[in-house]
């Protein structure tokens, strides 16, 4: 090979090995992958968003929440402590068909992020409120072991006693479902029978929201006298004729 020729391809060949990519320093793919966020707090919405909870469970701002999983609960704390509530009231849109818990875990939540109360809206009967003023459960305390006590019960009757527990009033359901009738007349002389200002409420999981709804309904149409000013959803369904148990968040 002519010598001028050679010097050329020693020359290609140098240029070439120059602009070849350099390999990655030792360790370094390595140490990227081994990065890992951290989990952030959802981004705090500039407006209080829409807060529903239907028979799917909650769904607040676009995201659903699923209780039945175990990050649910804490996907719901969340999601409430971002959002902007200011300690200002809130309003809860529960469908008809929601599960009681899942509305009474919002309003907790709700309760422990700073909101005094709650108002629930439901489509329900014609005859009582679609709207009730709820305070989340972990806002009250010692209230008079006389105040009322109401729950829908599994197989759509009602039960009525004091909260400090003791014999109860249970009433047949109706039939279409619990007989609020006869269950509001029990009530009109338990509210008027105690001093105090506050009523509890609850029902069984089986039952949908709607009876829960109309049964608080029922129990602020029964105050005849109007002196109730709180009315408080139960965290969890109690016993029946049982003290109960307060310790929502």
């Amino acid at each position: 090979m002519p010598r001028s020729a050679a010097v050329a391809c020693l020359i290609l060949v140098a240029a070439a090995c120059e602009d070849a990519p350099k390999p990655p320093e030792p360790g370094a793919a390595a140490t990227s992958a081994t990065v890992v966020q951290e989990p952030v707090e959802p981004p705090k919405p500039k407006g209080m968003p829409e807060l529903l909870v239907d028979d799917m469970g909650p769904y607040l701002g676009g995201q659903r929440v699923d209780l039945a999983q175990k990050e649910g609960p804490e996907k719901l704390a969340k999601l409430v402590r971002a959002l902007p509530i200011e300690g200002k009231p809130v309003t809860l849109l529960a469908d008809k068909k929601a599960k009681p818990s899942a509305v009474a875990a919002v309003v907790t939540e709700l309760g422990a992020a700073g909101a005094p109360k709650v108002t629930i809206k439901t489509d329900g009967r014609d005859d009582l409120p679609k709207e009730i003023t709820v305070v989340p459960e972990g806002r009250v305390s010692k209230p008079p072991a006389c105040a009322v006590s109401a729950m829908v019960l599994k197989d759509l009757a009602t039960a009525v006693w004091p909260f400090g527990g003791g014999m109860g009033k249970r009433q047949r359901k109706g039939l279409a479902g619990p007989d609020l009738s006869h269950t509001g007349e029990i009530l009109t002389k338990d509210i008027a029978a105690c001093s105090a200002t506050v009523a509890f409420f609850s029902a069984d999981d089986e039952v949908p929201w709607e009876m829960a709804h109309n049964l608080a309904g029922t129990l602020l149409t029964s105050d005849a006298k109007k002196k109730l000013d709180t009315l408080v959803l139960l965290r969890s369904a109690p016993v029946a004729g049982r003290p109960v148990q307060l310790g929502g968040g």
